[in-house]
């Protein structure tokens, strides 16, 4: 009887385990890849900021130059919140182009506050009137 009962135990400790092992949820692989708008009033050497936004996965990020005056190119990269190196590529558009830029932000520092920091890439004269969209990660 005593040997039944044990038995009956073990199988309902068993039991119990692997009914937890599936209710554990796994973690969803979330990422900040929704669009936010920027736009830059570039003179000379100057560079303009896009608002910060979390890293939370490994991939690239984003940019897309909506619009840039006078057919000039800007380029841009991504440094952390503090302005620390992410180790970011800087990527050249025009108007209509976006581009993918790689960035090891995730690998250094796990979810990080980033933002795209944007120039001219030519010493034009006058302003530069740039706008468009970025994310932080890609899909």
């Amino acid at each position: 009887m005593m040997n039944a009962i044990t038995n009956k135990k073990k199988f309902v400790m068993v039991l119990a385990m692997v009914v937890a092992m599936f209710c554990m949820a796994t973690p969803a692989m979330a990422n900040n890849h929704g669009d936010t708008g920027w736009s830059a009033y570039l003179n000379g050497w100057n560079t303009v900021d896009t608002p910060n936004r979390q890293k939370q996965d490994a991939s690239y990020g984003y940019i897309k130059a909506q619009s840039v005056s006078n057919n000039r190119q800007i380029r841009a990269w991504m440094l952390g919140f503090g302005n620390e190196d992410v180790s970011s590529a800087t990527v050249y558009m025009t108007s209509g182009q976006s581009r993918l830029v790689s960035n090891y932000t995730f690998e250094r520092f796990g979810r990080k506050q980033v933002h795209m920091r944007i120039q001219v890439n030519a010493n034009y004269s006058g302003t530069t009137v740039a706008s468009g969209v970025w994310s932080p990660d890609s899909i």
